[in-house]
């Protein structure tokens, strides 16, 4: 091995610690099954690039330490992963939700559908730990949920306008998790889509029967 120098072996060497390494923590799910078997696999093809090193082709050496590198990570890694020396990376890189966002689901209108200018979104919700859920129809902020004891809701919406202009036109129905304080019309930042439709206008039910909805009823 005296015609690779110094130099390239140990940055073959860190190379094959490195990918490792990097594999068992970025992906742990994935190398905790593979990890050992993809090792050995390289220990071989290590083997295999040593012998042809040796037999004149020393340009082939590096790799061959690079993978004999990985084989002894990769086999230590999965080893202490077996023994219960310590936790498994997944403990350590995977944290719970900070924030119980909820659960919506919308039941009406269905999606992709059409809907009349007038119309009425109703759905179920499990209502957050903490903050509050808005229903938005085409970007603007309509009302702040509220479920009953059975956990269903519903709320008169208009969607666009009466005009003809707005046949065929597609809308969003979204209900959105935001923090407690938040205010309309603004959804802020840390706003989370937890359910949303598409909807589109029906050109047959553009006019709508009184009394209207206005979308007036905003939170507070």
């Amino acid at each position: 091995m005296g015609h690779a120098p110094i130099a390239t072996r140990i940055t073959a060497a860190a190379c094959g610690i490195a990918a490792a390494a990097t594999w068992a923590f970025a992906n742990p799910d994935l190398s905790g099954k593979y990890l050992g078997p993809v090792s050995i696999f390289a220990g071989f093809a290590a083997s295999a690039l040593f012998i042809i090193g040796l037999r004149g082709k020393p340009e082939f050496l590096p790799f061959a330490i690079a993978g004999f590198a990985l084989t002894v990570t990769g086999l230590v890694i999965s080893l202490v992963r077996q023994t219960g020396f310590a936790p498994p990376v997944a403990a350590v890189t995977r944290a719970p939700l900070a924030v119980n966002y909820g659960m919506v689901h919308i039941t009406r209108p269905v999606d992709g559908g059409f809907s009349p200018t007038c119309t009425t979104v109703t759905g179920t919700a499990i209502p957050p730990g903490a903050g509050k859920l808005w229903l938005v129809v085409g970007g603007a902020v309509v009302r702040e949920l509220t479920t009953g004891d059975d956990g269903g809701w519903r709320v008169p919406v208009r969607v666009g306008a009466d005009d003809p202009r707005d046949a065929d036109r597609e809308y969003d129905i979204r209900v959105y998790w935001v923090p407690a304080g938040s205010r309309p019309p603004a959804i802020p930042a840390q706003g989370r889509v937890l359910d949303e439709i598409t909807v589109v206008k029906d050109p047959a039910r553009l006019a709508c029967v009184s009394p209207e909805p206005t979308n007036a009823d905003t939170p507070g």
